[in-house]
């Protein structure tokens, strides 16, 4: 695994320049290599020479931008990535053999290789990915520029320089120190050793036959898992070196972190238990295992299949229970229904990477609440046996993860499932350091005595977003739209633009649209913003809070709460099913608000859309019609 053991202050994508701002000519001619080529030459003696002031001007944004000042300070050797602390190494970039490729008559990327050199280390390489678009005859900016590889890359080597440099007694704990150590011995018997987890002053291995790829870490990263697959299996090496789970699961979790004293361990997507002196209590063939609160009888409850069954308090399992019903005993999972939060101080056991370039500690988060996505399968997080030197900055991973219980609602009109809502806040350290904030529901569903699940992001605005909610608006539903279909409101960060360009809708209702596909919750995918697509509106749909932004360029910025969804909202409602089919509006506002969205940036090229337009499409046209005009309309696009 790659470490990022310092903090960024660079985003991991700087985009400069718009999409809906974006000023074509249709008579600039195509851009070349060789200018190119120059143009980046050109660019690179401003580095050499650390003329940062200079540099900047390569760049179409604001030459004070945090960013920017940031990326050509640690380019030109200034300052490391945290934009403050001296660099412990040099770097240089090479433009003369950019990769260039011309994406369109518009836009070109040059991919540039960056090298890292320190004395007594090899030199290593990374990339930077630029795009550039043209500007006039010969004249070329950066609108783009993609970091994600290099801020990995110079963080690791960062940390390569650290232990080069400084004695290991004042980075590493002395336990750490000692676990260093074993995990060479125990490299005799198994392939590598993964991560150590202190209980009690005492370590226990996790141990793996077979290798682990970089893509491990990020299951559910898509471009990750179009890389080489971890093949392995992993076990656990007690203090005593002593083998207590033998390596052959896909997963053993922290000690203690699903049930105390007891060790959750997985494989082939069935979950079980042993205790710390290596017997199994728990089977592996359960399909979940959901552990109870303090004071409940059982310390779990084990469902396999349609049968459900209690883990007792004594570590033997009962036998199937009859007529259970999870509906009637899901408050007694242990964190239905409650806030809690996740630090490195959660646990006194810490688990951390047998790595000396990777300065986090991890929890892995018990499997219930993995399979409820309201946790990702590895949390990083700081790590207090690892002593952070002033290079370092503040680490990577997550501050925190902030699980917010929003409160839980039986469907009135079926009675046939009871919905919970969740909102989980990570305060994240990383490349795109800041708060981000996932929507989570369960329905707990009484027909097929089971629990679902759903996430999604809370931010659905054009550009990098994320943050706090500001908790003016904090509408949750579940509703069941047919016997194949729920809708799932919730209060989001919309960022939608309106016709009066000095005012935006920042916060309002999102609705996802969920269908039950394999056991699970899945969304119906739409790019637009307001509930226009699956379901035909009546006044129930007007009824929402909004949180308007007006003077939004301004410092005085303000904002304003509706409780209804005004005629500003409906138009631009009523103009997002136009646009989604691609319209070229009359009004180049329009044009401007929605061809990122619906055209990746380009021009809208349909002056006539009727044809494509869905029954449902056209109902909701009519209605909004008669929302603005008082009665009942046409269906006329915006002019």
């Amino acid at each position: 695994m790659k470490a990022k053991p310092i903090i960024i202050t660079i985003v991991v994508i700087l985009v400069l320049l718009c999409g809906f701002l974006f000023i074509r000519s249709k008579y600039m001619s195509k851009p070349q290599k060789g200018e190119i080529t120059a143009f980046l030459n050109a660019f690179n003696t401003q580095i050499k020479s650390g003329n940062t002031d200079s540099a900047s001007l390569y760049f179409d944004s604001d030459p004070k931008n945090k960013s920017i000042k940031t990326l050509l300070s640690v380019l030109t050797g200034k300052t490391s990535t945290n934009g403050k602390s001296k660099p412990l190494f040099k770097l240089s970039i090479n433009t003369e053999d950019a990769l260039i490729k011309l994406v369109n008559p518009e836009l070109t990327t040059a991919v540039v290789a960056a090298t890292f050199h320190f004395e007594g280390l090899p030199a290593e390489k990374s990339i930077i990915t630029f795009t550039i678009h043209k500007t006039g005859s010969k004249q070329y900016k950066f609108s783009q520029v993609d970091l994600k590889d290099f801020l990995t890359d110079y963080a690791t080597y960062q940390t390569k320089v650290i232990n080069k440099t400084i004695p290991e007694k004042d980075i590493y704990s002395p336990i750490t120190l000692a676990a260093f150590k074993t995990a060479e011995q125990l490299k005799t018997r198994y392939d590598s050793v993964l991560w150590f987890n202190h209980v009690d002053n005492k370590t226990f291995y996790y141990v793996v036959k077979g290798t682990i790829e970089e893509g491990f870490y990020w299951p559910e990263s898509d471009e990750l898992n179009r890389r080489k697959k971890s093949v392995y299996k992993i076990g656990l090496v007690n203090p005593a070196l002593q083998e207590i789970i033998p390596v052959e699961y896909d997963m053993v979790h922290n000690v203690g972190g699903t049930i105390n004293g007891l060790v959750e361990v997985e494989k082939g997507n069935k979950k079980g238990f042993y205790n710390l002196e290596g017997k199994l209590v728990v089977p592996v063939n359960y399909d979940q295992a959901y552990p109870l609160k303090e004071g409940e009888e059982n310390l779990a409850l084990l469902k396999n299949g349609d049968d459900y069954f209690y883990l007792k308090s004594d570590s033997t399992i009962s036998d199937k229970l009859p007529d259970f019903k999870i509906a009637d005993n899901v408050q007694k999972i242990k964190t239905y229904g409650k806030s809690f939060t996740i630090t490195e101080k959660t646990s006194a056991n810490i688990l951390e990477f047998n790595s000396r370039e990777d300065f986090n500690s991890m929890v892995i988060s018990p499997s219930y609440l993995v399979d409820w996505q309201i946790l990702p399968k590895f949390i990083m997080l700081p790590n207090s046996l690892r002593k952070q030197t002033d290079e370092d900055g503040e680490g990577s991973g997550s501050l925190s993860l902030t699980i917010n219980f929003n409160g839980d609602k039986k469907d009135d009109s079926t009675n046939w499932f009871t919905s919970a809502f969740y909102s989980v806040v990570d305060d994240y350290l990383g490349g795109r350091s800041g708060l981000y904030t996932t929507k989570n529901v369960l329905l707990v569903d009484k027909k097929q005595n089971r629990i679902l699940s759903f996430n999604a992001s809370s931010f659905f605005g054009n550009s990098e977003g994320g943050g706090e909610l500001s908790g003016t608006c904090n509408e949750n539903s579940l509703k069941a739209i047919n016997d194949s279909l729920f809708e799932f409101k919730t209060t989001s960060e919309l960022d939608q633009g309106l016709l009066d360009t000095i005012r935006s809708l920042k916060e309002g209702p999102y609705y996802h649209y969920l269908q039950i596909k394999n056991g699970k919750l899945t969304a119906l995918a739409s790019k637009r913003i307001f509930p226009t697509q699956f379901v035909k509106l009546d006044d129930s749909y007007l009824q929402n809070c909004y949180l308007i932004v007006n003077d939004v360029y301004s410092e005085k910025a303000s904002t304003t709460t509706l409780s209804h969804t005004s005629n500003e909202i409906l138009q631009c409602m009523k103009n997002e099913i136009y646009a989604s089919y691609q319209y070229k509006f009359k009004n180049k506002r329009w044009n401007e608000i929605f061809d990122y969205r619906f055209n990746g940036g380009e021009d809208a090229k349909n002056t006539t859309v009727d044809d494509s337009l869905t029954t449902i499409d056209k109902y909701n046209i009519n209605f909004i019609n008669s929302k603005l005009n008082g009665q009942k309309a046409t269906t006329l696009a915006a002019k």
